[in-house]
């Protein structure tokens, strides 16, 4: 009996060990106590739906308008434009090279926005392609192409006469794609079903398949991807995502690593593990039900990960998760903030330890993430 229970109490530590730390109730939500809320940025509350930064500024769109700011001081951003234009559907994934931002529009047209924005103060439009509109566009090779979530390529050499040019996923495995993400200058990565690698390198209207990630075990819509160290590291993370779901169930949208160290021999990529989310008390750090749906979304990596690190996942109604890659891509949650009355579409970092979480009911929340 003595032996059960000293093997009883060492389970009751190690697993201890490997849980979030507790959560506390804040001003702005519930966080575990190695995430602090700064404050709340109440950017177009009601629509704010991504983000991009891009040196010292961040570019931030929602249904009817983009803003950019200085986050020179990230605890205190300073607004320096806001764009209107009426309403537009929804340009989730922000791109832009600090020199031209694109907005792509699905709704109630489907139209590609370009515009100017050298002039921080002062954006201009430069031109509209009708018909263009995809549900997200991605800038490949320094902006000069952009590959949208549909297939489009468009040839933004000339923004003034931005063109579609071709189809990337003529002939793929994949037919469609929710996002593309360029992982390093000219590579690839889709968010589809399976996951490819491309290489649009030596001919972006002609990409070729580098490896393909099998779809099996992926639950929910393939959603976004990131790729450390521009593709060298060797795991890239994948979301995928479910709406509209009062409860967590095991279809829910995840958030998954995939070992991508022998691509180059193998020319495919393995699962190694998925993260889901569930419900709770609140208290506890989880929401007990959710109107946008139990479901990871957009997310970036801690600027140190090195074969394993931090990731940062808006994660809708259950905010932003903080969640720990091990060495071997093993996934667990290493801390949390669930904002009041919250819808969390993307989380970023600004530096080491500040995380803006771009909040659909909020705007933005600025947190601090303390490594323990």
């Amino acid at each position: 009996m003595k032996k059960l229970l000293v093997a009883l109490a060492a389970t009751v530590v190690a697993a201890a060990a490997l849980a979030p730390a507790s959560a506390a109730p804040t001003a702005g939500g519930f966080a575990s106590d190695n995430v602090e809320w700064v404050k709340e940025v109440p950017f177009d509350v009601g629509t704010a739906t991504g983000a991009k930064i891009v040196g010292k500024y961040l570019y931030v769109t929602s249904w009817r308008a983009f803003s950019i700011y200085d986050v020179s001081d990230p605890l205190n951003p300073a607004l320096m434009s806001t764009t209107p234009f009426g309403f537009k559907f929804e340009n989730e994934d922000v791109s832009t090279n600090g020199s031209v931002l694109v907005f792509s529009e699905t709704l109630p047209q489907a139209n590609l926005h370009i515009w100017d924005v050298e002039d921080k103060g002062n954006p201009t439009a430069i031109t509209t392609i009708e018909g263009a509109g995809e549900h997200t566009m991605s800038c490949i090779l320094k902006c000069k192409y952009l590959y949208g979530s549909s297939g489009a390529i468009v040839d933004l050499r000339d923004p003034v006469n931005a063109k579609v040019v071709g189809d990337w996923q003529e002939g793929m495995p994949a037919s469609s794609a929710h996002d593309v993400t360029e992982v390093a200058p000219g590579l690839v990565l889709t968010s589809s079903r399976p996951l490819m690698l491309l290489d649009a390198r030596k001919d972006p209207i002609h990409p070729k398949v580098l490896a393909i990630g099998d779809d099996a075990g992926i639950t929910g819509g393939v959603h976004s991807n990131t790729w450390p160290r521009a593709a060298k590291d060797r795991f890239f993370m994948v979301s995928s995502e479910t709406n509209f779901q009062g409860r967590c169930s095991g279809d829910n949208g995840a958030f998954m690593t995939w070992d991508a160290s022998k691509y180059r021999k193998t020319k495919t990529f393995r699962m190694v593990d998925i993260f889901q989310l569930d419900n709770g008390a609140y208290a506890d750090g989880n929401p007990a039900v959710q109107a946008s749906g139990c479901s990871a979304h957009w997310f970036e990596h801690h600027p140190d990960f090195h074969n394993g690190g931090i990731v940062a996942v808006g994660s809708y109604d259950h905010g932003t998760r903080f969640l720990e890659v091990s060495p071997k891509g093993k996934i667990s949650q290493a801390g949390y903030f669930l904002p009041y009355g919250g819808t969390t579409m993307a989380s970023y970092w600004l530096n080491d330890e500040i995380v803006y979480g771009i909040d659909l009911a909020r705007g933005i929340d600025i947190l601090r993430w303390v490594d323990k």
